[in-house]
């Protein structure tokens, strides 16, 4: 039995990335229903054949702000935690930024100092217990 690493289990993987990097940002609700659009949001495609993935990532961000830096630790962070928790080969992530909010402003230093690999531990599982089968109220029929 082979393991099937479904698109919409590498989205949320790609929403958890994206959404740790300073500087990115949700547009909200009111404004969603005036863009039409909803921000942050993620195209991906996975090719179970070729173990391999690509990801389209539509992100909204704050202002001010290093855009661009705050786009490519975006990427960076995607690729790297796709590739860390899923073992899929990323290849290629493409991060369009739409709308810029005001927020609280956001440094260079800052999303330089974001870690691109997710810190991740290995899950541990206690050993299976052995069952035996319990009867109560067991009679000989005649």
């Amino acid at each position: 039995m082979a393991l099937r690493i479904t698109e919409k289990a590498v989205s949320r993987i790609v929403a958890v990335a994206a959404a740790s990097v300073p500087g990115t940002t949700e547009l909200g609700r009111s404004l969603e229903r005036i863009a039409g659009r909803s921000y942050p949001r993620y195209d991906v495609v996975v090719d179970d054949a070729a173990g391999t993935c690509s990801i389209e990532a539509f992100i909204a961000v704050v202002w001010p702000s290093p855009v661009t830096a705050v786009a490519e630790a975006v990427r960076t962070t995607i690729a790297h935690s796709v590739e860390d928790m899923t073992g899929l080969t990323v290849t290629r992530v493409n991060v369009v930024v739409g709308p810029v909010v005001n927020g609280r402003p956001v440094t260079a230093g800052l999303v330089a100092a974001h870690p691109t690999h997710p810190s991740l531990r290995p899950v541990t599982t206690p050993a299976p217990v052995r069952l035996r089968p319990v009867t109560v109220g067991r009679r000989r029929v005649r």
